[in-house]
């Protein structure tokens, strides 16, 4: 039986950087083992997946931006995969933080962007899988930020938000408290950056209407860069 439960200590967390998350994304993608444990200082939260012998079988981790909540990591060990806990965690995501966020948001690879990978996945499945949870893609010239200093950005990248009761794909569209809620997530990532890829992120989430598409409909959507 595998249970989901809240984590915040520290060797723990190590392990899962170690054990789940290191093999299972892209150098630019993944914080330091030091900075993930320094996010939990900070309000970062974390569930884990285990089975009843113990060992680790997946882990989400969420930060929060003001109104905003990022599901920065969802990961499941390779043994587990499609035994339930990438859909568990996520189910575990919604329930304890998507109802109360202005808007709950994650990060993907564009497929059209990032190939199949052998380790890190395939994207447009990794798609189909986040769009059973409601999660749309954002009308957004995204890129990841630089993960560490020295870094370079990941460009090729979407940033979806979860609709979980519906209004926002009957929209088509963000309300204005999510787009504020967007806005302020892009203020924090971007902090001082002002080059034209930061400023054409800003510029569209500064748009009267920031439209939300099916995820499959993301080649509708300008890359960054150009």
């Amino acid at each position: 039986m595998i249970s989901f439960e809240p984590c915040s200590d520290a060797p723990v967390l190590r392990a899962v950087h170690r054990s789940l998350m290191a093999p299972s994304f892209r150098p630019g993608e993944l914080v330091s083992e030091d900075d993930l444990i320094a996010q939990f200082d900070h309000g970062a939260q974390a569930v884990l997946a285990h089975d009843q012998d113990g060992p680790m079988l997946g882990a989400a981790i969420i930060e929060h931006y003001g109104g905003a909540v990022l599901l920065e990591y969802l990961v499941t060990a390779p043994e587990a995969r499609g035994q339930g806990v990438g859909s568990g965690l996520m189910s575990a995501v919604l329930s304890g933080w998507g109802a109360s966020a202005t808007v709950l948001l994650a990060e993907f690879d564009r497929p059209d962007v990032q190939p199949v990978h052998p380790v890190h996945g395939d994207p447009t499945a990794r798609l189909r899988f986040y769009a059973r949870f409601g999660a749309l893609a954002l009308d957004l010239p995204y890129f990841q930020p630089p993960v560490a200093a020295g870094a370079d950005r990941e460009h090729g990248m979407l940033l979806a938000v979860f609709d979980q009761d519906g209004a926002i794909s009957d929209r088509g569209a963000l309300d204005a408290r999510q787009q504020s809620a967007v806005r302020h997530y892009l203020d924090e990532i971007l902090e001082s950056a002002d080059d034209p890829d930061a400023r054409r992120l800003r510029a569209a989430a500064a748009r009267d209407r920031l439209r939300a598409l099916e995820l499959d409909r993301y080649p509708e959507i300008a890359r960054s860069p150009l």
